[in-house]
């Protein structure tokens, strides 16, 4: 589980074996934690066993499960802490999906990466993708 105070920091609690509270450690906890390194924080989203962070400068982060690339940063690797989501700015809004995620940035147009196998980042293919791609028609 993973939670937003008003001051900006992200805390998480709960199962944490692919990295997803973002504490730097893969060891469950029963109470929260500060994920690590991340401040000034809008929104968050989170998915399967990943969580992504939109920042008030439009910059999007994300932490945990990365198989699918569903973090984002070009790899494949589970990230247990932050990781910046690659080549997105003006970011105004996020989600997450099970195996993939999605950004809204300020001009309209919707991005997306991760697991692509049912067509869920609507780029006309099934291929997977580890940093955002465009979702087209939007």
């Amino acid at each position: 589980t993973t939670a937003l105070k008003n001051d900006g920091t992200v805390w998480a609690w709960g199962y944490n074996g692919n990295g997803q509270l973002g504490d730097g450690t893969i060891t469950n906890r029963n109470t929260p934690v500060q994920v690590s390194g991340l401040t000034n924080v809008t929104a968050i989203a989170g998915g399967d066993a990943h969580t992504i962070a939109l920042k008030n400068d439009g910059t999007v982060w994300a932490w945990g499960y990365n198989y699918y690339g569903q973090l984002g940063d070009g790899t494949t690797t589970d990230r247990n802490t932050p990781v910046q989501v690659s080549g997105l700015t003006n970011v105004s809004a996020i989600a997450g999906g099970g195996r993939h995620s999605l950004a809204l940035k300020n001009d309209g147009t919707v991005w997306a990466w991760g697991s692509n196998s049912l067509g869920e980042l609507g780029d006309g293919t099934t291929t997977q993708r580890n940093t955002p791609v465009q979702v087209g028609g939007l």
